[in-house]
């Protein structure tokens, strides 16, 4: 759904970036530091697993982030990661440390984690251009308004009766999906992945 697109303040931020406020980008780079107990993953049969979560500290728990991150910074051109599973009994990543290259010659980071404590540590998302630096945190993903997902639903609505395009298309959900698999492959394979991914 990607729903913080249409929040503030997400969305001034793509408006400032859009219009040069920062100039040339420099870093982009993001935190994800959640807890999720052991007893989380525990109360679903489908938490942790490959076949049903699809992952876990990106794919589950950071993939809005992710999403806002290249919506901000531009097409990714490749990523290295390395994800482990260190704190948790599950079959996917509850840590992961991954190094990106944009198509506009910026570089950043993203580092996430469902493992570490204390659960109040906020995510940050930073932007750093040649005139300036955007920064933001929160508090977890679970802490969100429904405003989002409220304009989302009308957007989709008012699609369906007008037959137009969604606020926000198939293709362009699947950017951070994209991302996500190929730092997945990246940290199965050892190697630095360039986009376009195909799995």
């Amino acid at each position: 759904m990607f729903q913080r697109r249409v929040t503030e303040p997400f969305a001034t931020v793509k408006k400032l970036l859009d219009n040069g406020e920062l100039g040339k980008l420099i870093l982009g780079d993001l935190y994800m530091k959640y807890y999720r107990s052991q007893e989380y993953y525990d109360s679903g049969g489908w938490r942790g697993t490959w076949k049903f979560d699809g992952g876990d500290a990106l794919m589950n728990q950071g993939i809005h982030m992710i999403d806002l991150l290249q919506w901000y910074m531009g097409p990714v051109e490749s990523v290295f990661g390395y994800c482990k599973t260190l704190a948790r009994k599950i079959e996917v990543e509850d840590t992961a440390a991954v190094v990106l290259k944009f198509k506009n010659g910026a570089i950043g980071v993203i580092e996430g984690t469902t493992s570490v404590y204390p659960p109040t540590i906020p995510h940050r998302l930073e932007i750093h251009g040649e005139h300036g630096t955007i920064m933001f945190s929160g508090t977890s993903p679970t802490d969100i308004s429904w405003e989002g997902h409220q304009k989302m639903i009308a957007g989709m609505v008012e699609a369906i009766r007008q037959d137009r395009e969604p606020i926000i298309t198939g293709e362009e959900g699947k950017k951070a999906l994209e991302i996500i698999l190929a730092i997945y492959e990246s940290a199965k394979t050892g190697r630095e992945i360039k986009f376009p991914f195909k799995r």
